[in-house]
């Protein structure tokens, strides 16, 4: 794979941080709280108050959390590119610290909400995350 497979790679995920970060901001409009009451009706139990409004401070956090979550997937995206290719190495430490701190941190958080079927998810989402900065062979031999 070469640096511009890597970088291609990286900067799918950004995408996808970057859809879901917009997809939370979105979900902040009162008109389409649905979309985060499927998700919060699915880690944490029991479901209930399904599509019901939400107070105007969980819709606030959305969308804080939407924007957070976007910038993410922005940072992610941009690193992917040119600083990906002037320093590798110093760029998937960022990359993988960045990710490692929201996993363990979001992890954490959400079991102590009460939503530990908010890790599964998340452990999906590291996953991938990590996949994309896997090294190709050919660049860690150079390294």
């Amino acid at each position: 794979m070469s640096y511009e497979t890597h970088s291609c790679k990286i900067r799918i995920v950004g995408d996808v941080v970057i859809f879901f970060g917009l997809l939370t901001a979105l979900s902040a409009l009162p008109a389409l709280n649905w979309i985060y009451g499927i998700f919060a009706n699915l880690v944490i139990w029991p479901a209930d108050d399904l599509f019901q409004p939400f107070y105007a401070e969980t819709r606030l956090t959305q969308a804080i959390m939407g924007g957070i979550f976007t910038g993410f997937g922005v940072m992610w995206y941009l690193a992917g590119g040119a600083l990906l290719k002037k320093a590798p190495d110093e760029t998937l430490k960022l990359l993988f610290w960045g990710a490692t701190a929201w996993f363990v941190t979001d992890s954490a958080a959400s079991v102590l909400a009460g939503a530990a079927a908010n890790v599964p998810p998340n452990v999906a989402f590291y996953a991938l995350l990590l996949w994309s900065l896997k090294r190709p062979a050919e660049q860690a031999a150079e390294a």
